[in-house]
């Protein structure tokens, strides 16, 4: 016989998933995921009306808050401890972020503003900002989120992040992502560069 929690989706949160957790009602992941959505979703409505420069660190801590804020008791605060995934200690996360938002400024300053030489810098900054992992959870979502609203401001079309491929396929599309960041780790931008722009 089959239990709620066997079913895709239905796995029970535990003891450091549900960490500062605000909403109590939600006991699985899959509520998790569709409570967040929704957070986020009125995040990228809040986001795309802003005309506020998103190169800047108050702009960026501001968009986390909008995502996760009416699910995280710590969103829109850097993490506080060191995490597998970035080589960078918590305490150097702040002179980080303010260095990746003026080589980014820098970079686009000094760029002939052609839509290829954009697109690099916007994966860049993408890559950057996910391995410096500022906030504890929601990397990922916000740098994307950034990173678009980052080429809005540009005049470039949003990156597709091969988000029209079959959603059937979104566990795979999520493992090239994870993939190309890492080759990116390595210094080859080929496959996110890839990637952002695949239909």
């Amino acid at each position: 016989m089959k239990h709620l929690h066997d079913e895709p989706g239905n796995t029970p949160l535990d003891e450091d998933e549900t960490e500062g957790l605000i909403p109590p009602h939600l006991t699985s992941r899959a509520e998790l995921n569709q409570w967040e959505a929704n957070n986020i979703a009125s995040a990228h409505e809040w986001g795309t009306r802003q005309r506020s420069d998103v190169l800047d660190v108050a702009f960026l801590g501001e968009l986390h808050r909008r995502m996760f804020g009416m699910t995280w008791k710590w969103a829109g605060g850097y993490r506080k401890s060191d995490k597998s995934l970035s080589p960078h200690r918590w305490t150097q996360v702040p002179e980080l972020m303010r260095n990746l938002i003026d080589n980014t400024h820098a970079q686009y300053d000094a760029s002939s503003k052609a839509s290829a030489d954009v697109d690099e810098i916007a994966v860049r900054f993408h890559h950057e900002i996910v391995r410096i992992h500022p906030w504890p959870k929601g990397n990922g979502r916000h740098g994307r989120l950034a990173t678009d609203l980052l080429l809005r401001q540009w005049g470039r079309p949003p990156f597709t992040w091969a988000q029209g491929a079959d959603p059937a396929r979104a566990s795979d599309v999520r493992a090239r992502y994870i993939h190309a960041l890492r080759q990116a780790d390595a210094g080859d931008f080929s496959e996110l560069r890839a990637l952002v722009r695949e239909e």
